[in-house]
This record gives structure tokens, sequence and C-alpha cells, in this order.
């Protein structure tokens, strides 16, 4: 595949706004129906964007706030995504979310955990700003 488009990055972008805010209805707006989920070398998959929701009802809000570094993947967009739990004092290196897009809509999401991070040359953790 070629480098992400002008659109993509667009989408990514907005994918990241929606992450950081936790605005649960702004991300499933961006997903395919078809749209799929899947955690290698986890054992979890989610197919179809309503089988999404409760993950992103509950990833989004639940486990603390979240900043999001966007990336690039397999020359596809992705986001490299830090946490920092509710009362914690940093953001901590999580998660890498790496897009598939068609038509303008994310169908697919594949999640690898924090162990990426360094192989991108990104810091363990982000300063609050």
């Amino acid at each position: 595949p070629s480098e992400p488009t002008r659109d993509e990055l667009a989408l990514l972008e907005r994918f990241i706004d929606a992450h950081q805010r936790a605005d649960v209805e702004a991300a499933i707006a961006m997903l395919r129906e078809d749209a799929r989920v899947a955690m290698p070398p986890n054992p979890f998959w989610f197919n179809g964007r309503e089988a999404i929701v409760q993950s992103l009802i509950v990833g989004l809000r639940a486990p603390g706030e979240w900043r999001l570094v966007p990336v690039r993947a397999n020359r596809q967009p992705a986001a490299a995504s830090y946490l920092r739990p509710w009362g914690g004092a940093e953001f901590v290196a999580f998660k890498f979310d790496i897009l598939r897009i068609e038509r303008g809509k994310v169908a697919e999401i594949t999640t690898f955990d924090a162990n990426l991070f360094p192989a991108f040359g990104l810091p363990p953790t982000l300063d609050d700003a």
C-alpha cells in the first residue's frame, strides 16, 4: 500500500480527538458497520460496530485519561496511546492502534501492546502537556 492519504490522516486526527475526549459517539461514527477490532496475540476480537460499542464505552472512559500520538505502521495510519489512570501522575505507554480505512471509515483496528513503543522511538511516558 502507499502512504496514508490526506483523508486517512484527517480521519486519524478525528480518531485521536475522539479518544482523548472519551467521545464514544464520535468514535463509533468513524466505524464501518462491519468494522473489526483484533488484539494479537490475545484471543480478543470484536466483529461489527455493535460489538465494538461496548468495548469503547468501557475502554474510553473507565481506565483514566488518554493521550494519543499519531504514527504510521506498515504504511497505515496508527496511534500510540498513553494512559494516565484516574489519580495517576503521568501518562504511561499503553497500546498501539493501527487503522485500516476503507471508503472514508475505519474498517479494522489492530491493537498491539506497549512493547512496540521503543521500536517507534517513543518514550515510555508523556508529560501532561
